[in-house]
């Protein structure tokens, strides 16, 4: 990632920026695109497991996709 944006579901599930997300779901992750797609498609409102790869480790967090608003966040 390249950014996280305060307050917004990446970072309350503890995603930083650097993280290499590598799935989301049961679903492969090859772009931001591809994550947004993910994210917002079924998930809103629901946990959606997350794996990153952050200074050489795997790390799993769960976020909960929201609608989004005027704001963005």
């Amino acid at each position: 990632m390249v950014e996280v944006v305060p307050g917004s579901p990446a970072h309350r599930a503890g995603l930083r920026a650097g993280d290499l997300v590598l799935s989301a779901g049961r679903s492969p992750v090859a772009d931001a695109q591809s994550l947004q797609r993910l994210m917002f498609a079924e998930a809103i409102g629901r946990p959606l497991p997350i794996t990153v790869y952050r200074n050489g480790a795997l790390v799993d967090v769960i976020a909960e996709p929201v609608e989004l608003t005027g704001s963005g966040v």
